[in-house]
């Protein structure tokens, strides 16, 4: 499943996070179709793409990005990438160097070893709103953000058939033993792609200070918003991702 927005020039391709998936993007699509093509779309497990996946790896998300790609018939594209869709994103350019234009990065996953476990595991294993609701507010710096409406779409989405072993799966592949287990920034450093990382100063999933990880990226950290800084701030991220494109 994606959704798509027409535009002119390289187009841009919305990688969602664990958990999440295109509609993330909903404060976005718009505003950047004004200066590209836009596609965004559920990775593999997640929202309405299929949920039997065999072993779920970064690189199983990174074949699953390139497919879109072959099947759209886009030679390069600007990728922007949120937490694990971050991860995704920097892997897809250090895979397929001639595939990316350039790369924004939002609270990625991948620059470093820390990560909000606690978060992680809470959310991977929480069946109701009472045990979902107050892990959901790690998300935000401020927590009224934390909608019924959301808990009860994340509740119904876990609820699918083969969501719950695809996101154990998952979990044990990426954030094994509290860490996360792949780790990007070196190589990204080393490639002649141009990047934009972006956080949240108050994420409380995974640490700020990974933003100036990658040497040579340009760094814009955002006042007042935590890891989804997208949401709570959507009108400085599009901004950002504007300049970046330009």
């Amino acid at each position: 499943r994606y959704m798509h927005r027409e535009g002119e020039g390289v187009a841009v391709i919305f990688i969602h996070g664990f958990g999440g998936d295109c509609d993330n993007w909903l404060f976005h699509v718009d505003e950047i179709s004004t200066e590209a093509p836009v596609y965004a779309l559920d990775l593999p497990g997640h929202g309405g793409s299929t949920k039997t996946i065999v072993n779920p790896t970064v690189e199983v998300m990174v074949n699953a990005v390139v497919q879109l790609m072959d099947h759209l018939s886009l030679d390069r594209a600007h990728l922007v990438g949120h937490s694990m869709g971050g991860l995704i994103a920097g892997q897809t350019a250090v895979n397929h160097k001639d595939r990316v234009a350039s790369l924004t990065l939002i609270c990625a996953a991948g620059l470093g070893d820390d990560i909000n476990s606690e978060y992680i595991d809470a959310f991977v294993s929480a069946a109701s709103r009472k045990e979902l609701k107050p892990k959901l507010k790690c998300l935000f710096a401020d927590d009224d953000l934390v909608s019924r409406a959301m808990v009860d779409d994340l509740l119904k989405y876990k609820r699918l058939d083969g969501v719950q072993a695809f996101l154990e799966d998952l979990k044990k592949n990426l954030f094994s033993g509290g860490k996360q287990t792949t780790s990007i920034a070196d190589d990204l450093a080393i490639l002649n792609v141009p990047a934009l990382v972006i956080w949240g100063s108050e994420d409380a999933v995974i640490p700020k200070a990974h933003a100036t990880a990658i040497n040579g990226a340009r760094v814009e950290v955002i006042p007042d918003t935590g890891h989804m800084v997208m949401l709570e701030n959507p009108g400085r991220v599009n901004e950002l991702i504007k300049s970046h494109l330009s």
